[in-house]
C-alpha cells in the first residue's frame, strides 16, 4: 500500500514539532512497525511472566483484555499509519503500546517487592510505573472519537472540548503518579512516589478516569454523530465502521456484569468488545468499501436498542414487584408481557434507526413529500431544479445527485460509479438524473428505484419549465436590444435629418419675414415670423424627442466618457473611476442599461449612503461580460432595504438584456452595486 497524505493530515501536522514534520512517511510507517512489534512482543511475555511470578508471590489474576488492548489496538494502528502515516487516529490507535510495557514493569516491581526474588535494581521505578502506565488511554478514548476519520475536528467549536478533556486526562495522569495506594497487579505493593497522607489524590484519579472516559465517551460519540449528519458517500461508510465498532463495545460494557461470575467469559467478553471500535476504525480507513456495514449496523443498533429497553423494564418491574410482595410469580408474567412489548415494538424502533442511518430510503413517498417541500419556496425553475438534487441527496443519503440537459444543477462530488435515470417531461426526454452509488455493487430496493423515477419526472418538468423561463428571457433581451438599436437609428436619422432640415426651413422663414418687412409688408411679415415660431418649437420638440430615445452623451462620448462624466466634479464624495477598454461598439441596449444603472447608483450613493468615497469601474472580461460596479464606504445596505421605484429600474434594466444585478454589502462597511450585462 502506498502511504497517502491528505490536506487535513497536513494541517495536523502543522502544530507538531519540526523535527516530526520532517521525517518522511517511510519512516514515520516504521516506528510505528516497530511499536506495534513490541506492543505485541511485550504482551505476548506478560502471560508467562505472570505465571512465574503468581508462582511465588500474590499477584492479583492477569485479565487477558488489557493484552487485547495492549496488541490489537497497536497492530491495527500500524495498519492505518501503513496508509496514513501522518493521520493522527492511527497513531492514538498504536498509543495503547504503553499497556504490555506497563504490565511487565508492574510484574517486575512486585516480583522484587515481594520476595519472590532476590531484590532486583531498579524495582521502585518499574513499581512506580506499574502505578500510573496505565493512563494512556485517558486520552486515547475521547481523542479517537474526536478525531476520527480525517485527524481534525468537527468545527473549531469542538476546540475547547478537546482542550478540557486534555486537560483532565492530563491531571489524572499525573495525580496517578503521585497517589498512594496498591498497584493494580498487587495488593501488598504500594506506589513507591505516594506522597503520604495524599488520599484525596485518590479521588482526583477517580474522577479524572471517570470524566474521560465516560463522559468524554459520549462527547466523542456526539462528534460522529454530528459527522454523520453532514456527510455521505465513502465518508459516512467510515463513520459506521466506527459506530459499529462503538456499538459493540456499548453491548460488551454491558453483558460484562452479567458475565462477572465467570471470569474466563468476563474477560472474553471485554476482550471483543475493546477490541471491536479499533478493528472497525481499521476496515474504515483501509478498506471501507469492501464489506456492506449498513444492514449490519442498522440490526445491531435495532437489537442493542430493543434488549437494553427490555432489561430495563424487566429490571424496574421486577424490582417493584419484589419491593412489595417478595416471592411473587408476576415477575414470569412480566416476562411474558415484556416480550410481546419488544415483538411489537421493534418495528417503531427498525423505522427509528432506518430513517437516522438511511434517511427516507425505505419510502418512495416520504422523499417525494420532502422534495416537494423542498422544492416549494424557489422562485423560479433552475433555483428549484438545484433544490430538488440537494433534497434527493438529503433524503436519500446519497454522495452525488446531478441533472443534465439544458439546465443543469449538481449536489455532492462525483464519485466512481452512478446510475443514470432518464427524465421525460410531455413525452420528450428532457435530460437525465445521475444518481451517485454508495458502493461500487450496491443495488436499489424497488422503493429507491421508485422514488428516483419520480423525483427524475419532476425534474424533467422543471428543466422543461427553466427552458421555457430561459426562451422569454432570450426573447425579452432580443426585443430590447431591437427596440434600442431601432431608437439609436430613429435619434440619428432625427437628430442627423428632420431636426437640420427644420432648423434651416426657420432660418429661410425669418429671412424671409426681415425681406416682407423691408417692402413694407407687414401683414406678410407678421404671418412669416408666426409660421418661423412654430417651427423653432417644433424643432425643440424634435430634440427632446431625439433626448428622450437615448441619453445623448453616449453618443457624444461613448459609454466610456459617459462613465467618466457621472462621477466628475464632486468634492464630497470623493469620487474616482476605472473604466477599461474595449468599450466601443457595443449593442445599444447594453450602453442604455449600463449607463443607466451607473447612473442610479451613483445618485443613490451621494444622496442616501453619506459616504466619503465612492469609485465606479468597468470593464469587460474574457467571456464578454461587460461588468459596471459601484462601490462606496458609507452606511450601507438596510437589513431590510425597502425596493423603491431605482432598485426596481436598476434590476429591471439588467433583467431586459439578459444580465443580472447584484447589491450587497461591502467588507468594512458600504454598498456594492455589480451589473453583468452580455456583451
Amino acid at each position: 500500500m502506498t502511504p497517502v497524505t491528505t490536506t487535513s493530515e497536513v494541517a495536523f501536522l502543522g502544530h507538531a514539532p519540526a523535527w516530526v514534520r520532517n521525517l518522511p512517511d517511510r519512516t514515520l510507517v516504521r516506528i510505528a512497525c516497530a511499536l506495534a512489534g513490541i506492543a505485541v512482543a511485550c504482551c505476548a511475555a506478560v502471560p508467562p511472566t505472570h505465571a512465574w511470578v503468581s508462582a511465588r508471590a500474590d499477584v492479583t489474576p492477569l485479565y487477558w483484555s488489557d493484552l487485547v488492548l495492549g496488541a490489537v489496538w497497536p497492530v491495527l494502528g500500524a495498519f492505518v499509519v501503513r496508509g496514513r502515516p501522518r493521520n493522527p487516529v492511527g497513531w492514538l490507535l498504536v498509543a495503547p503500546v504503553t499497556i504490555g510495557p506497563y504490565l511487565l514493569l508492574a510484574l517486575y516491581g512486585a516480583a522484587s517487592a515481594l520476595g519472590a526474588v532476590d531484590p532486583l535494581p531498579g524495582a521502585r521505578a518499574a513499581a512506580w510505573v506499574g502505578s500510573w502506565g496505565f493512563c494512556l488511554y485517558f486520552f486515547v478514548v475521547p481523542l479517537l472519537l474526536l478525531l476520527f476519520p480525517d485527524g481534525r475536528l468537527p468545527s473549531t467549536r469542538w476546540r475547547p472540548i478537546a482542550y478540557t478533556l486534555v486537560t483532565i486526562a492530563t491531571v489524572t495522569m499525573l495525580a496517578a503518579m503521585v497517589r498512594p495506594g496498591r498497584l493494580d497487579v498487587s495488593d501488598h505493593v504500594d506506589n513507591p512516589l505516594g506522597i503520604p497522607g495524599g488520599e484525596w489524590i485518590r479521588y482526583v484519579v477517580l474522577v479524572g478516569a471517570f470524566t474521560t472516559l465516560l463522559p468524554g465517551t459520549v462527547v466523542g460519540a456526539c462528534a460522529v454523530l454530528v459527522r454523520s449528519r453532514r456527510v455521505v458517500g465513502v465518508r459516512r461508510t467510515q463513520l459506521q465502521w466506527l459506530l459499529l465498532g462503538s456499538v459493540v463495545l456499548a453491548a460488551g460494557l454491558c453483558l460484562a456484569p452479567l458475565t462477572v461470575h465467570d471470569s474466563v467469559l468476563s474477560d472474553v467478553v471485554m476482550g471483543v468488545a475493546l477490541s471491536a471500535p479499533a478493528l472497525g476504525i481499521a476496515i474504515a480507513m483501509l478498506r471501507h468499501r469492501m464489506f456492506d456495514v449498513e444492514f449490519v449496523l442498522n440490526r445491531t443498533i435495532v437489537y442493542v436498542v430493543l434488549s437494553a429497553l427490555t432489561a430495563g423494564l424487566y429490571a424496574a418491574i421486577v424490582l417493584g414487584i419484589g419491593s412489595v410482595a417478595p416471592g411473587s410469580p408476576t415477575g414470569v408474567l412480566a416476562v411474558a408481557v415484556l416480550a410481546l412489548v419488544a415483538a411489537s415494538g421493534r418495528g417503531a424502533v427498525q423505522a427509528a434507526v432506518d430513517h437516522w442511518l438511511f434517511g427516507h430510503r425505505h419510502d418512495p413517498y416520504a422523499v417525494v413529500a420532502r422534495v416537494g417541500r423542498h422544492v416549494a419556496p424557489a422562485s423560479e425553475p433552475a433555483e428549484a431544479l438545484q433544490r430538488l438534487v440537494d433534497a434527493l441527496a438529503r433524503a436519500l443519503r446519497l454522495p452525488y445527485v446531478a441533472f443534465h440537459g439544458d439546465v443543469s444543477a449538481s449536489a455532492g462530488a462525483p464519485v466512481a460509479g452512478w446510475r443514470t435515470v432518464p427524465a421525460y417531461a410531455l413525452g420528450q426526454r428532457l435530460g437525465e438524473l445521475r444518481v451517485g452509488l454508495r458502493r461500487p455493487d450496491e443495488r436499489w430496493t424497488p422503493e429507491e428505484q421508485s422514488a428516483v423515477e419520480e423525483v427524475a419526472a419532476r425534474a424533467a418538468t422543471l428543466a422543461y419549465a427553466a427552458g421555457l423561463v430561459a426562451d422569454v428571457a432570450d426573447s425579452r433581451a432580443r426585443i430590447v436590444t431591437a427596440r434600442e438599436e431601432e431608437r439609436r437609428r430613429i435619434r440619428a436619422d432625427l437628430h442627423d435629418g428632420v431636426g437640420p432640415v427644420l432648423a434651416g426651413t426657420a432660418h429661410q422663414l425669418d429671412a424671409l419675414a426681415r425681406r416682407l418687412a423691408a417692402r413694407g409688408d407687414e401683414d406678410l411679415a407678421e404671418r412669416a415670423r408666426a409660421v418661423r415660431d412654430r417651427l423653432r418649437q417644433a424643432v425643440a420638440d424634435v430634440r427632446n424627442v431625439v433626448h428622450g430615445l437615448r441619453p445623448p452623451i453616449l453618443d457624444q462620448l461613448g459609454l466610456a466618457g459617459a462613465l467618466r462624466d457621472l462621477v466628475a466634479g464632486y468634492e464630497t464624495p470623493h469620487c474616482a473611476a476605472s473604466i477599461g477598454s474595449g468599450l466601443e461598439g457595443l449593442p445599444a441596449a447594453v450602453e442604455v442599461a449600463a449607463y443607466a444603472i451607473a447612473a442610479e447608483a451613483i445618485s443613490n450613493a451621494i444622496r442616501h449612503s453619506a459616504a466619503g468615497e465612492l469609485r465606479l469601474g468597468a470593464g469587460i472580461r474574457p467571456d464578454g461580460t461587460l461588468v459596471v460596479e459601484i462601490r462606496d464606504n458609507g452606511c450601507g445596505v438596510p437589513a431590510r432595504p425597502h425596493a423603491g421605484v431605482g432598485l426596481r429600474s436598476m434590476g429591471e434594466r439588467a433583467v431586459e438584456v439578459g444580465g443580472r444585478l447584484d447589491i450587497r454589502p461591502a467588507k468594512g462597511g458600504g454598498t456594492i452595486v455589480r451589473a453583468e450585462l452580455p456583451a
